[in-house]
């Protein structure tokens, strides 16, 4: 997966100068839209800076008053701060871990919706609907803390001297990253990861002996931590592509997987929710899914205004 580089994070630094001198020529707007439409991370790049000159704004004193004095010199001055922010590879994302040190980044994702979130570190998440989610980082370690829903994790290398590990803590326990991709869903009674490339270490909070998951396997975090005899899919999880792929599956928890992503209530009366179904269904167009099921299975949809729906057996 491609991550921001030190060279990126310059060129954004660059043009962030020159358009706060007040100096740029029409020609140089033209040459600062090619360069953002030329690379996804030109622009990612773009809107990180962007969000650190807000939060530079904020500081009480020190560095980054020192920025915005110096940002609006002349240009021997800007090419100053050029150098400055020409640090960016460790100059704000290290400003960004200390602010995290100081107090956890929050994260979450609304009904209906999947946020997608780079960390300062270049890791890459996936947040599901209805996912709560903690980002703090230190000298020791890069801490999420996932309060509630499911996180897709795409780690990245922390050039951070010494090295700091990854995990995601739950109230079951905690998780680390043994340089992955995986996925960490928060249940009352338990955790459950699915590892889609190399592996991580599974450790209950209750003191119980760990257990390390390699890629295509899946398990849970509760009192204990075990392997899950099934496992699952070596991919990405449909969720994380707005998909729901069931074979065989109970309605009642389709319906259950598709209510985050529907407007008001979306419910399944018992009868119903027992039916057996198969297929693939659209998070992302809830309403096309809903259609698919009431013209394969003998369920119909009963509305109550514009915030309730039931499906129940016809």
């Amino acid at each position: 997966m491609a991550t921001l580089t030190p060279a990126i994070l310059r060129q954004a630094a660059e043009w962030h100068v020159l358009f706060s001198a007040g100096e740029a020529s029409n020609k140089d707007h033209a040459a600062w839209q090619q360069w953002r439409a030329a690379n996804p991370l030109h622009e990612e790049a773009w809107q990180q800076l962007a969000s650190l000159t807000d939060r530079l704004q904020a500081l009480p004193a020190g560095i980054g008053q020192q920025l915005l004095q110096q940002r609006q010199g002349r240009r021997r001055t800007l090419r100053q701060c050029v150098l400055l922010l020409g640090c960016l590879g460790a100059g704000w994302q290290t400003w960004l871990r200390l602010q995290h040190s100081v107090a956890p980044l929050s994260f979450h994702a609304n009904a209906g919706r999947r946020e997608r979130v780079t960390l300062a570190d270049g890791s890459k998440l996936v947040l599901r609907a209805g996912a709560r989610l903690q980002v703090s980082f230190d000298d020791n370690q890069r801490l999420l803390r996932l309060l509630a829903g499911e996180v897709a994790v795409a780690t990245a290398s922390d050039n951070h001297a010494p090295y700091r590990p990854l995990l995601v803590e739950t109230r079951h326990g905690h998780i680390t990253a043994l340089g992955t991709r995986f996925t960490v869903g928060l249940a009352s009674d338990r955790t459950c990861v699915a590892v889609q490339q190399h592996a991580v270490r599974l450790q209950p909070w209750s003191g119980g002996a760990g257990l390390i998951l390699q890629a295509g396997e899946h398990g849970e975090l509760s009192d204990s931590a075990r392997r899950l005899p099934l496992p699952p899919d070596d991919t990405t999880p449909d969720w994380v592509s707005g998909r729901i792929v069931v074979v065989n599956a109970r309605l009642g928890d389709v319906i259950r997987q598709l209510a985050p992503h529907y407007p008001g209530a979306l419910l399944c009366d018992p009868q119903a929710a027992a039916l057996p179904v198969s297929g693939a269904f659209s998070e992302d167009d809830p309403q096309a899914s809903l259609q698919a099921i009431t013209a394969t299975l003998p369920v119909k949809i009963v509305r109550r205004g514009p915030l309730w729906t039931l499906l129940t057996r016809r």
